[in-house]
């Protein structure tokens, strides 16, 4: 058995962000899925997909930081201050961290790589961007060169990154979005499904485009 074989993972949460990172790793072989762990209040079974599932303040005892890595599966509840709160728990304990990186995505050998990195299938991080630690960046996504995603940050699916783009701390970005070169997102901020940002986005913002419209026709009468 190789060495990554060897690792065992716990994992904090215990939704379906919990469920899916739990197949991910299973099939990577990367690491062994040892059990869950979440705040105690939010236990609502003692086993998820078959492992235990362990309340967050007895996770040192049943998951020790010396034998168990950690990964926060959660998602950007409260723009993102739960992930961020549950990482730097888990740090000041002691934990290391997994990450997941698709054997699809595409990443520069200059670019740069923190702790608790998600980069989904079909992504790409080119050379000389910098995704920090605790950042998700969802399939089929693209960061161009030089930019910067600052720690426990969120980018959904789909999102576009062009040259130079900053995103600050905890930022969110929702399926689809793109961002021009050069363009800094503050921290905090929401940027919404499909949206297009051509120029900074202020910090604890939230910016969005028009929903689509219904229109006052049936969709057989419409040429297609």
């Amino acid at each position: 058995m190789s060495e990554l074989m060897s690792k065992h993972l716990v994992i904090i949460g215990n939704g379906q962000m919990a469920e899916l990172f739990c197949s991910q790793f299973t099939h990577s072989n990367d690491y062994r899925v040892a059990g869950f762990a979440v705040d105690r209040d939010l236990i609502k079974t003692n086993t998820l997909l078959g492992l235990p599932v362990v309340p967050l303040d007895e996770v040192e005892s049943r998951f020790p930081p010396d034998s168990v890595h950690a990964f926060v599966a959660i998602g950007p509840a409260k723009n993102n201050a739960i992930r961020a709160e549950k990482f730097d728990e888990l740090r000041a304990r002691g934990y290391r961290f997994a990450s997941y990186i698709s054997p699809q995505a595409a990443i520069s050998p200059d670019a740069k790589i923190g702790d608790n990195v998600v980069v989904g299938t079909f992504s790409v991080v080119m050379a000389w961007s910098t995704v920090g630690d605790n950042v998700l960046l969802g399939s089929s996504s693209i960061v161009g060169h030089h930019c910067h995603l600052n720690p426990h940050c969120y980018l959904a699916l789909r999102v576009t990154l062009a040259g130079s783009v900053i995103v600050g701390q905890r930022a969110f970005i929702g399926v689809g979005a793109s961002i021009r070169d050069n363009v800094n997102i503050g921290a905090d901020s929401v940027v919404g499904a499909g949206a297009t940002i051509l120029s900074d986005v202020e910090p604890n913002a939230v910016y969005v485009t028009e929903r689509a419209k219904k229109l006052p026709i049936a969709a057989d009468r419409v040429r297609l």
